[in-house]
């Protein structure tokens, strides 16, 4: 027995009741819901519309569609970073290793123009800060698209907000050995690869993040 046109949106604003605010979770739940209801129906048709939707709920587990929705976004947090590590590892590779080493050989030279190593670090990473403000604009303009929030662009932009708790164990760790590089400049090597790092997390992640926003349009048709 098929679900009328009412019915099938009574199950979607049902689903929506739940606090799932992700389009492609709205859509991927109504039409299994949707689905189970017309199996179960089509085997007893003397059920009511209630006690079909509750037969179908029950498939979703002890705590529904919330469970089913973290479980989904820590699938794709680990997929996205799976993908963003595969592209860091690239450039940590030959031949683009080398421009790798020669922006963290640049870095460093450039630290012996400054008095303060700490002063250098600060202006450093806060470059990073600065350059990672388009990403975090590209977030507020496609938080939502023609309305619609998704879970996968949520993802996407999540990797951007941990650039400011880098920056704080950075200027930690800076407080921290700063006697010890003004002794040792060399210590502040690892300070510029690290850098680098971050400039390597930033464009993958500005990457992923444009990629998923088209494949997003693409499939939702939301161009």
């Amino acid at each position: 027995m098929k679900l009328t046109t009412e019915e099938i949106e009574y199950v979607s604003n049902y689903i929506k009741s739940f606090d799932i605010k992700y389009y492609e979770l709205q859509v991927e739940f109504t039409d299994h819901m949707v689905t189970s209801m017309e199996e179960i129906w089509e085997k007893d048709p003397e059920l009511t519309f209630h006690q079909v939707k509750q037969y179908a709920e029950n498939q979703f587990g002890r705590n529904g569609f919330k469970a089913i929705e973290e479980d989904r976004t820590q699938i794709l947090r680990k997929e996205f970073r799976k993908a963003q590590w595969k592209m860091i590892t690239e450039y940590l590779r030959f031949p683009k290793i080398i421009g790798s080493i020669f922006l963290a050989l640049f870095m460093f030279k450039a630290s012996f123009y400054f008095d303060e190593p700490d002063t250098f670090v600060k202006n450093s990473f806060g470059l990073l800060a600065i350059l990672s403000i388009p990403a975090f604009y590209s977030f507020y303009a496609n938080r939502k698209i023609k309305g619609k929030r998704f879970l996968e662009l949520n993802i996407s932009h999540s990797t951007f907000t941990g650039i400011f708790g880098f920056l704080f164990w950075i200027v930690f760790l800076l407080n921290t050995f700063k006697e010890s590089i003004q002794k040792n400049p060399i210590l502040m090597l690892p300070f510029c690869c690290v850098w680098v790092m971050g400039i390597l997390v930033l464009i993958t992640g500005i990457y992923l993040q444009r990629k998923t926003i088209v494949n997003v349009k693409k499939q939702y048709q939301l161009n």
